[in-house]
């Protein structure tokens, strides 16, 4: 069975504890800092800030997609920063949201809860591997990124059994929708990292990624995967990647054995034997 025709991916709105990080990478901590990291992630709260994001976005799907109520899917992380969102996102009265323990944020484990000098100083070889190799390193007491794009598998299995041809939205977490990315986009690791790197295709707060299956400039074409992306930032729509724009898909990837040596030609053998 096919995907569903469209699935939106909705990242959560800004958090309390995305304003301490945001600090926290400036080398600057913010007072409430202790407070905000005492508290376990999945109960952080969106700020002012988030929720006037999450009510951008509704506006956004209300005049493009017909609403959140449109949809025949609605996924939410049990998060409580992904719950209010999908409140605003899709209003007071549009119902039966699906919490999925499957599209939470990825766990960062002890390495997650500590300042970033102190990850450093306490963790140096997980720091030193994330700086390396961002896509397998797994947080001391968390998890990689192939661990969340399992989750994410078997989400999408979910939805070919369940949702084939119909519409989804899907309100989680940047590091969630990002494996998403890489297995609807059919990316390597090495182009997942660099993509990972630059900040033209950021996931912002609230960011808004739709996948299709159906041709936007001529409905009744409609493949048999997710073949078209949007990407749009609801708050600031003249910075969106790509303008906006729909983009389509590359087909998957196949590799000739002259091309596969070619690939790893990026990482050369370092004993000369």
């Amino acid at each position: 069975m096919p995907m569903p025709n469209d699935i939106v991916f909705v990242r959560h709105g800004q958090s309390e504890a995305n304003i301490i990080q945001k600090a926290d990478k400036t080398d600057q901590p913010h007072d409430a800092a202790a407070s905000i990291n005492d508290r376990p992630d999945w109960q952080q709260r969106l700020s002012s800030k988030g929720i006037a994001q999450a009510k951008a976005a509704k506006l956004w799907i209300d005049s493009n997609l017909g609403g959140a109520e449109s949809f025949q899917g609605r996924y939410i992380s049990p998060f409580l920063r992904t719950r209010e969102t999908a409140a605003y996102v899709g209003g007071k009265l549009c119902g039966e949201w699906t919490i999925d323990d499957r599209v939470v944020e990825r766990s960062w484990g002890v390495y997650g809860i500590v300042p970033r000098a102190e990850q450093r100083s306490q963790f140096p070889l997980t720091s030193k591997l994330h700086a390396a190799t961002p896509w397998y390193v797994r947080f001391d007491g968390g998890e990689s990124m192939p661990d969340v794009y399992g989750r994410f598998r078997d989400f999408q299995g979910t939805l070919h059994r369940e949702k084939s041809g119909e519409r989804v939205i899907v309100v989680s977490h940047g590091d969630f929708i990002n494996v998403a990315r890489y297995g609807i986009e059919r990316m390597l690791p090495e182009q997942w990292e660099a993509l990972d790197q630059d900040p033209t295709y950021v996931i912002r707060n609230c960011s808004i990624i739709h996948y299709s299956r159906v041709n936007p400039d001529d409905p009744d074409d409609i493949r048999d995967k997710l073949h078209w992306r949007r990407m749009i930032y609801p708050d600031a729509i003249h910075e969106s990647p790509d303008g906006g724009n729909w983009v389509e898909l590359p087909a998957r990837q196949r590799f000739t054995g002259e091309e596969l040596l070619r690939q790893v030609k990026f990482a050369p053998p370092l004993l000369g034997i």
